[in-house]
C-alpha cells in the first residue's frame, strides 16, 4: 500500500558517521575532569543577600510610602464575630479559660413568624395537605368539587371560554369547585397554546 517512493525509502540502509583515523574514543580523563568540578551549593538555614533579592518582585522593588501610610490609618483588620463550637482557638498560655458569655453568644433568628423562608414552607405544606384532602374526597357525598388543577385541565378551560361558554358551565362539565374558573382572570388575558 502507499506510494513507491515510500517503499524505496524502507530498502535504504542507514548509515551512521564514522570516526576520523588517528582519533582514539574517549578515555576515562574527561570523565574525571567531570568529576573535579565543586559540588553544588547545599541549602542554607540563614538567609544572606542573594535568598533576599530573590524573594523581592522587581516590578514591587521600592515600597510605595503611601501604601504603607493608608495600610497604618486602616489600622489592624477586626474579624466579624461569629459562633461556633468548632471555631473556638485555644487560649495562649496563662489565658483565662472560662470563656464570657456575651462573648460567645448563639447567632439571633428572627422569631418563626417573622422567618420568610419558614413562612413559605408552611404555606407550601397547608396547599400539600388541602390538595391531598381534595383528592381522598373525590366522589364522596358532599363533594364540591376540583380546587387543585393540572395543566390538562387549565388548558380544557380556557378552550371552553373561548368557545363563549359560561363559567358556570365550564365548572360543572369538568366538576371543579365554583369560582376555580374566574380565578384565571377574565376571558383573553390567557389563551390556551395551538
Amino acid at each position: 500500500m502507499g506510494a513507491s517512493g515510500s517503499k524505496a525509502a524502507s530498502k535504504v540502509v542507514r548509515k551512521y558517521p564514522t570516526r576520523a583515523p588517528g582519533v582514539a574514543p574517549p578515555t576515562a580523563t574527561s570523565t574525571t575532569a567531570r568529576a573535579s568540578r565543586p559540588p553544588p551549593p547545599e541549602a542554607s538555614l540563614t538567609k544572606d543577600e542573594a535568598i533576599r533579592a530573590d524573594s523581592v518582585d522587581p516590578e514591587q522593588a521600592r515600597p510605595d510610602p503611601d501604601f504603607a501610610s493608608r495600610l497604618h490609618q486602616m489600622g489592624i483588620a477586626q474579624p466579624n464575630p461569629t459562633w461556633s463550637p468548632s471555631s473556638i482557638a485555644s487560649p495562649g498560655r496563662g489565658a483565662d479559660i472560662t470563656p464570657n458569655p456575651r462573648e460567645f453568644s448563639a447567632p439571633q433568628f428572627p422569631p418563626a413568624s417573622q422567618n420568610i423562608t419558614l413562612g413559605v414552607l408552611e404555606a407550601r405544606r397547608q396547599l400539600e395537605q388541602r390538595a391531598q384532602q381534595e383528592f381522598e374526597n373525590m366522589g364522596k357525598s358532599g363533594y364540591q368539587g376540583r380546587e387543585f388543577l393540572d395543566i390538562a385541565t387549565i388548558r380544557n378551560i380556557l378552550v371552553l371560554r373561548e368557545g363563549r361558554e359560561s363559567p358556570a358551565a365550564i365548572e360543572a362539565r369538568l366538576r371543579l369547585k365554583p369560582g376555580v374558573v374566574a380565578r384565571l382572570g377574565p376571558s383573553g388575558i390567557l389563551s390556551p397554546a395551538s
